[in-house]
C-alpha cells in the first residue's frame, strides 16, 4: 500500500456502511464521488481506496461490482501488543519488549497482525508522528515505494518512508527536513505504518 489518507479511508468506509444500512444496497462509484467531491477526482482513485479497505478485510467486493461491509468487523477489536520504542530519528537497537497491549477497532485498522511502537524522535513529524506518539504497525515483510515502514537495519530499527531505487539501493526517507536520508544496500521490512495514536501534551 502506498501512503493513503487514513481520514479519507474512514470517511469512505463510513459512507459505504451508512449507505448500505439505509438503502440495503451498495453505493456506485458515481455516488461515492458525489458524496466526497473534493477527495475523489477519478474512479481510479476510488478503486485504489476500495482496494485498501478490501485488503484490510473491511469490505467485500462481489463479481458484479457490489461493495459490502464485512459484518464481522463492525464491533470487533484487535488486541495489539505494545512492543517498546522505535526510532523516528537515527536507528536504535531493536529489542521487542512487550510492555502491554491496546485494543484497536478492526473496522478501521483491519484484523491482521498489529502492534504498537512508541515513537522516539521527530524525523517523521511532517506526517503527524511526533516523539511519544504510538505508531500502529501491521506486520508484513513487503512494502511498496512510498509506504511508511518499520525497517530493520542489522540489529537496529527505524520508521521511515521506503523508496527502493533502480540501482538496487534503498532510500529510507525521514519526513522532516532537518534529517538526512538513510541509504542502504538492503533492509528487512518488519511492517508498514497504518496509523498513529497521538499523545497530547
Amino acid at each position: 500500500m502506498r501512503r493513503y489518507d487514513e481520514e479519507l479511508l474512514r470517511q469512505l468506509y463510513d459512507y459505504i456502511m451508512d449507505y448500505q444500512q439505509t438503502n440495503s444496497k451498495s453505493p456506485s462509484y458515481r455516488m461515492i464521488a458525489k458524496h466526497l467531491p473534493n477527495a475523489f477526482s477519478s474512479t481510479a482513485k476510488i478503486g485504489k481506496y476500495l482496494t485498501v479497505l478490501e485488503n484490510r478485510e473491511l469490505i467485500q467486493r462481489e463479481c458484479d461490482g457490489a461493495i459490502k461491509v464485512n459484518p464481522k468487523f463492525r464491533t470487533k477489536t484487535v488486541n495489539a501488543p505494545i512492543v517498546g520504542k522505535v526510532a523516528c530519528g537515527q536507528p536504535i537497537e531493536a529489542i521487542e519488549n512487550i510492555e502491554g497491549s491496546f485494543s484497536l477497532p478492526a473496522e478501521i485498522f483491519g484484523s491482521r497482525d498489529l502492534m504498537l511502537l512508541k515513537a522516539d524522535g521527530m524525523s517523521m513529524k511532517n506526517v503527524g508522528i511526533e516523539d511519544g506518539d504510538y505508531i500502529i504497525i501491521r506486520r508484513q515483510e513487503t512494502a511498496d515505494s512510498g509506504d511508511m515502514v518499520l525497517a530493520l537495519l542489522g540489529n537496529e530499527a527505524t520508521v521511515k518512508t521506503y523508496y527502493p531505487q533502480k540501482n538496487g539501493k534503498i532510500v529510507l526517507h525521514p519526513e522532516n527536513e532537518q534529517y538526512q536520508d538513510i541509504v542502504v544496500e538492503d533492509c528487512m521490512i518488519q511492517g508498514i505504518v497504518v496509523g498513529c495514536l497521538k499523545r497530547y501534551r
